[in-house]
């Protein structure tokens, strides 16, 4: 549609035709030049490799191998000085391998941002195998664009300089959920270990820890809720159902082992597997509500055909 104006400029415009072109010369048009595009700091190299760890893209398909309780993306052994190889999704280019001389342990996305977990090997710098020392972990957060969000120095929040460790780590609704896990046994740390925190990068601050030994291993965000357990060797096993909003444990249930894994179903249960793979099965009652419960259901029995 033309503009007010401008059907009268057209029409005063005189049109030019071959016949007045005053000029035969042969004008060659530059060859356009392509603008220099930028990286895409998204696209990762075939191989990267930064310590005693490689990523590649596509990452290797992860093993059949017991990782213990620590949740990782990495397989091998967590000394300085062994080989490690990514098992967990692609790594964006412009998420760093290595934080100091902690690795990239553990890479999480959550809607649009990207929660990157880093571990120090034992003997890299803060911690060593078998000593009491607790390691250094690193978070940082960055958005699909590679722009961070925030960081934290996670072993400056655990509530002792010795004999904890994370053993697991989530990023949801804008607070960071990690555990302080024993080591080993609860008794080297005077039972004062595996609590579950609640910390507020906004704010820069802890907004509640459970009381010890609560959690260790992995754990489950989902709803107001987290599923999470504690158990270990000679040590009695229990499930717990803590609040997200204030860590008050609402539920707590004994299971014949630790707990080692958390999955919901396509059914909405929840499939409990417990030391040495054995699953269970739980309904989540009330978990829209103030008094959610698990309660153990049996499976099926398969029917035979006649």
């Amino acid at each position: 549609m033309a503009m007010e104006g401008e059907a009268d400029e057209q029409a005063a415009s005189p049109v030019a035709s071959p016949s007045v072109v005053e000029s035969s010369e042969l004008v060659v048009a530059e060859p356009a030049v392509a603008e220099p595009r930028e990286p895409n700091p998204y696209i990762a190299p075939p191989v990267r490799r930064a310590g005693d760890l490689t990523v590649e893209a596509p990452p290797r398909t992860r093993g059949d191998v017991f990782g213990g309780r620590l949740r990782s993306h990495v397989e091998g052994a967590l000394s300085k000085g062994s080989p490690r190889v990514w098992v967990g999704p692609q790594v964006p280019g412009f998420v760093p391998l290595m934080e100091e001389t902690a690795e990239l342990f553990l890479l999480d996305r959550v809607g649009d941002e990207f929660m990157a977990f880093y571990r120090d090997p034992y003997g890299a710098s803060s911690c060593g195998l078998g000593g009491d020392e607790n390691c250094h972990y690193f978070v940082r957060a960055y958005d699909v664009e590679g722009n961070e969000r925030w960081r934290v120095s996670l072993h400056e929040l655990l509530s002792a300089s010795t004999y904890l460790e994370v053993q697991d780590i989530r990023w949801a609704d804008g607070t960071l959920y990690f555990n302080e896990a024993c080591q080993s046994y609860s008794s080297g740390a005077g039972g004062k270990c595996s609590a579950l925190v609640a910390y507020d990068p906004a704010t820069s601050t802890v907004r509640w820890r459970t009381r010890s030994l609560v959690s260790n291993g992995e754990f489950l965000v989902h709803g107001d809720y987290i599923v999470t357990g504690y158990g270990f060797t000679n040590e009695r096993d229990y499930i717990y159902v803590v609040r997200r909003g204030d860590g008050k444990i609402m539920q707590k249930l004994s299971v014949p082992k630790a707990a080692e894994r958390f999955v919901l179903t396509d059914d909405g249960l929840l499939e409990v597997t417990v030391y040495p793979g054995t699953r269970h099965l739980f309904a989540l009652r009330g978990w829209d509500g103030a008094k959610p419960r698990l309660e153990k259901v049996e499976r099926p029995k398969a029917t035979g055909r006649g």
